[in-house]
């Protein structure tokens, strides 16, 4: 196998014992595995609280970590539970809020063992991550209001945010959610030494824009384009392509570059900078939007009426690489892109994708050992199950390519392997020969199968025979 191979995977498909993959057992196995068999990276998605539709694209908190992760029989090794029975260990399907509510019964009784005496390291992980207030009081009063939106709830309560200071009300809370987060970091920055240790590299994911719904929005309010009641003027999207009629919306608000450029693009520059906390190389997801984004009027269904617009561009990178400047990053730089996109992604010299099952019937498409080359992406069909549904002429052109009588599966997953690229990222279910049963994620389209998909169980011998011929 050549020696820059990696595997995409979200750390919520892993098996586990609680009816979701997590920061404990699970990853440290998955981690033990890679390494065995001669992989060097694994890329996960987003590790943020999950969004509507459980979308880990779509946070309520760019700086947190998603606390249905945190591993409980790590917290019955620290000594804050007795023990934690097993709770849909075998499930091939993720009930988020399933989940939720069994891991938030020992979660609290982990808490009220802690707080009698918290661990070393507890007080500086409050001073060094001051974003804790806000997300602290801000869980606590979407609960208040039975998760509305933070512009519908009483100006009193939204200037809250500004005092930095918690409220005497919600003093439990706030240390709730810090001890949450505080496992939950330490529970995932042992898993980062063991990769580290197993020589595996960890890519994480950055989403473009943030929801309206999220603490980043409130608290930086300002830097958006919203009007006097806090409601986005213009939304996220894609203008009508040769795929779309209506373009895609996206619905998300849209940050006012001019404010931002004021304070030197400060929230966008520290928001990466929380994402590499996590990781060691992170991807950019949606970077044509740092060059050019498309704008919707915030009325409208569809995305019929956008419209491009100029971003930061090379302002914000400038900005970026000098405070950050050994920031390591992979651009998204997918889709009809302007010539522009391409131009500010090589000013910087970061590396792009190259997705087969996009690029495979054009005989002018060529990858190169500066991209990331997948045969899909956690928003495209396993593999096998593009295979499975290819039109019959593209069928026939994969068997003149490669053969009459060729397995098909055998011959494309090799032809990957051949191609030119910095690395090579496979989806671990391609590696499982899985159909689209497996698939992660339908993009446009909300909740489940989306991000439910999970392992039944794991074995670690496994090897892949078309890796190693």
């Amino acid at each position: 196998m050549k020696d820059n191979v990696g595997v995409l995977f979200p750390v919520a498909s892993l098996p586990g014992h609680h009816g979701v993959g997590d920061f404990g057992r699970s990853s440290l196995r998955f981690i033990r595995y890679l390494s065995n068999n001669g992989f060097k990276y694994w890329q996960v998605l987003p590790l943020n609280p999950l969004g509507p539709g459980n979308s880990p694209y779509m946070s309520t908190c760019s700086f947190a970590l998603e606390e249905r992760y945190i591993a409980l029989d790590e917290l019955v090794k620290d000594g804050l539970l007795k023990e934690v029975p097993l709770h849909n260990p075998k499930t091939d399907k993720i009930d988020y809020q399933d989940v939720l509510n069994f891991k938030e019964e020992y979660l609290s009784k982990a808490f009220k063992e802690f707080i009698k005496k918290p661990f070393r390291g507890y007080n500086k992980f409050k001073k060094d991550n001051p974003w804790l207030l806000s997300y602290a009081l801000f869980t606590a009063l979407r609960k208040q209001y039975n998760y509305q939106c933070w512009n519908t709830w009483k100006k009193k309560d939204i200037n809250l945010f500004a005092s930095k200071r918690v409220p005497k009300a919600f003093k439990e809370d706030y240390e709730y959610t810090c001890f949450k987060q505080f496992i939950a970091f330490r529970q995932w920055n042992k898993v980062r030494k063991f990769a580290k240790k197993a020589g595996i590299t960890i890519i994480a994911d950055c989403p473009f824009y943030v929801g309206i719904d999220s603490v980043d929005c409130l608290m930086n309010k300002a830097q958006f384009l919203m009007d006097e009641k806090f409601n986005p003027t213009v939304v996220s999207g894609c203008p009508p392509d040769a795929f779309s009629d209506d373009g895609q919306l996206w619905g998300t608000p849209i940050y006012d570059f001019k404010k931002m450029k004021e304070d030197g693009y400060n929230f966008l520059i520290e928001r990466l900078a929380s994402y590499m906390k996590t990781c060691d190389i992170l991807r950019l997801d949606h970077f044509r939007a740092f060059d050019t984004y498309c704008v919707i009027p915030a009325e409208d269904t569809n995305a019929r009426r956008g419209k491009w617009e100029q971003g930061p561009a090379y302002d914000f990178f400038d900005a970026l690489y000098k405070k950050y400047p050994d920031i390591k990053l992979i651009a998204e730089d997918l889709g009809d892109l302007f010539p522009s996109v391409l131009e500010l992604r090589d000013r910087y010299n970061l590396p792009g994708m190259y997705i087969v099952e996009f690029t495979i019937f054009d005989q002018k498409a060529m990858s190169t050992n500066r991209q990331l080359v997948y045969p899909g992406t956690h928003d495209n069909q396993t593999l096998m199950g593009w295979l499975k549904t290819l039109p019959e002429e593209n069928v026939k052109y994969l068997k003149v390519k490669f053969g009459e009588n060729v397995d098909l599966f055998e011959a494309v997953f090799k032809y990957i392997l051949s191609l030119p690229s910095l690395m090579t990222i496979f989806q671990y279910q391609d590696l499982l020969m899985l159909d689209d049963k497996a698939r992660i994620n339908y993009p446009g389209t909300v909740g489940d199968p989306n991000w439910c998909f999970k392992l039944k169980t794991f074995n670690s011998g496994y090897k892949c025979p078309l890796l190693n011929d």
